[in-house]
This record gives structure tokens, C-alpha cells and sequence, in this order.
């Protein structure tokens, strides 16, 4: 095996949360209903926090210019990733250029050196070895040939401190690798260069999620067993599955009718306590699933929303602990 060193150079706050879940929720229907979303599901649109809450506190950075043959690439990428970092229609953070006289709350620092390596390998061929008077082939065999594995690997270390105390507030070595086989009959798809450049996008990528909350859309399948209604009830529930992806405003009127109607009915009260979370009413959304584990406590989707909505209700209040400490500039 040989290794080559490579030269190639991401209680007000609970009113104020509500709020902007509509704001959130005006701006996804202005692009229309596209992505993961379709039947027999329904959509939850929301904001789940960062992996290191602690570091998405920071309102304003600076992203030196991290050591290593392959440290400006990185710098260049983490503070285009960052500036990009938008939330409830505004900049997450203030990224001030290096050399800058602005003030900062933290700077971002590392070192980032790609490897090469070249491992021998050997795939396997079909080959002619023997032929008839007309050149025909009429025998083959299965032979070696020797190739070669190329893999690229990325390791940069990463590490943000405050600037008024110099407390490390985020700290992490990332690894990010890519690798072809490179044969006589196939060459390599993309050259060394480009495949840093593709592991550099992923590592900036990788610290987007770590240091900032992200919004995320998840398509939650609805519960669709009709067991203890009459044929009247089981055919409006199954008029409420089909319009789950039209108008699942519908669907959530339907069934809360059928709650009326069959009250404990196991799959309405889920897919109400589902609608409840889809409007951002997590308090409901809560009592809803609670009264669904009672009735199922087997089933593995409610101790998911549970888990669902305790990351978004963390993700809101970091937010709302943010902005309180920021004065609401979100920067």
C-alpha cells in the first residue's frame, strides 16, 4: 500500500415558537407540496436543535484559515456553509471575515491534510483462450487483473472557542473518506482534486448540523386500522387516509368527527394527536399520543413522536434562550 499526502487546496417563547411554526408553515406552502410527502402520510415540518447545542448559542464567528495543505479549501467552505445557515427567515449567525475590526463571539479554527491511498487489488475478467478457424471465440476463462484501489480520505480537526473567556465550546475530529477502483479496462471517475473538494463540502456540511438547529420535513405514515368501526365510520376513515396527502386538513376533520362518534378508537386518537403535531400544538399533540400508548403500548411510532416532538420542543427553547441573550438580532 502506499500513501501520498494530497496538494488539493458547511411563557413568551412558547408564543413566539408558535408564531413562527406559521411562519414556517406559510413558507412551505408558498413552495408548494413537494419532497418526501405522499399517501397515507402526514408531513411534519419543524425545527430540531443542533448536535452541540451548547456551540449553536454562538450568535457571531470568525473561520480562520485552518492550517494544512487542505485547510483553505475547508475555511472557504464552513464560511459559506455557515453564512448560508437560515432560521425562521433570518441569519443564524454573523460570519465576520478574519481580518475584520467587527466584533465576534467565537472563532473557529482547525488543520486539514487529505491522504491518498493506493491499495493492489485484483478483479476478475472473462477472456478468450482459445478460438475456432474464423476467429469465433468458442472458450473462455476467468482471469486476474490487477488493480488499483484509490482512497481518499479527509480528517480535519476543528475546534471553536469564545473570545472573551477562551472556553472551547466546540471541539471534533471528523473523518470523511471516498474510494474507486481503478482498473486498465476503467478509469478513475472523478480525479483526486475533485474528490477532496466533494469530502471538503461534506465535512462543512457535517459542522452545519452540529453547530445550528436545521429544519427538517418527515413524511409520519397515519395509523390505518379500522377496528371498531361501523362500515359507515371505517368508509370516512378511509376517505380521510386517501386525502392525507390533498388536503390533510380534511383528513384531521374526519377523523376528529369519528372521535366523536367512537371514542378510544386506537388509530383516530393517533392520527389527532399526528394532526395536533403537524399544527404545532405539541401540548395537544402530547395528551393525544399519551391516550394512544394506552391503547397501543406496543407500538414503536408513538415512542417515536414522543422523542419527535422533546427534539423540537429543545430546539425551541435553545432558539428562544438564543434570541432572549441576542436581543433578537439572530446574530
Amino acid at each position: 500500500m502506499t500513501v501520498h499526502q494530497s496538494g488539493a487546496s458547511g411563557m413568551g417563547i412558547v408564543f413566539g415558537a408558535r408564531a413562527r411554526w406559521r411562519h414556517l408553515a406559510m413558507i412551505i406552502a408558498g413552495l408548494g407540496c413537494t419532497g418526501s410527502a405522499h399517501a397515507e402520510t402526514l408531513t411534519i415540518d419543524a425545527l430540531y436543535p443542533a448536535r452541540d447545542r451548547d456551540a449553536a448559542q454562538v450568535g457571531s464567528l470568525v473561520v480562520e484559515r485552518f492550517g494544512g495543505r487542505d485547510g483553505r479549501e475547508l475555511s472557504f467552505a464552513l464560511e459559506g456553509a455557515l453564512a448560508q445557515v437560515s432560521v425562521y427567515g433570518q441569519s443564524y449567525f454573523k460570519v465576520v471575515a478574519e481580518r475584520s475590526s467587527a466584533p465576534a463571539d467565537a472563532i473557529l479554527s482547525g488543520i486539514a491534510n487529505a491522504q491518498v491511498q493506493n491499495q493492489p487489488v485484483e478483479e476478475s475478467r472473462k477472456q478468450c483462450v482459445e478460438r475456432d478457424g474464423n476467429d469465433k471465440c468458442i472458450r473462455e476463462e476467468q482471469v486476474k487483473i490487477r488493480c488499483q484501489r484509490r482512497i481518499v480520505s479527509l480528517n480535519p480537526s476543528l475546534r471553536m472557542a469564545r473570545i472573551d473567556d477562551g472556553a472551547i465550546v466546540y471541539q471534533r475530529q471528523i473523518t470523511k473518506s471516498d474510494q474507486i477502483v481503478v482498473c486498465p479496462d476503467r478509469e478513475a471517475s472523478r480525479s483526486v482534486p475533485d474528490t477532496v473538494s466533494m469530502l471538503v463540502e461534506q465535512v462543512a456540511d457535517e459542522v452545519r448540523g452540529d453547530i445550528a438547529p436545521v429544519f427538517r420535513s418527515d413524511a409520519i405514515r397515519v395509523l390505518e386500522g379500522r377496528k371498531g368501526l361501523d362500515k359507515d365510520q371505517s368508509n370516512r376513515f378511509r376517505d380521510a387516509l386517501k386525502a392525507t396527502f390533498r388536503d390533510p386538513g380534511q383528513a384531521c376533520s374526519i377523523w376528529q368527527a369519528l372521535d366523536t362518534e367512537a371514542p378510544g378508537q386506537s388509530s383516530v386518537v393517533f392520527n389527532l394527536a399526528l394532526c395536533a403535531e403537524q399544527r404545532g400544538e405539541l401540548d395537544e399533540a402530547l395528551t393525544r399520543y399519551s391516550q394512544a400508548q394506552a391503547l397501543l403500548p406496543r407500538e414503536p411510532a408513538i415512542r417515536a413522536a414522543f422523542d419527535r416532538i422533546a427534539a423540537r420542543q429543545a430546539a425551541e427553547a435553545d432558539y428562544g434562550a438564543r434570541e432572549a441573550r441576542l436581543g433578537g438580532t439572530g446574530s
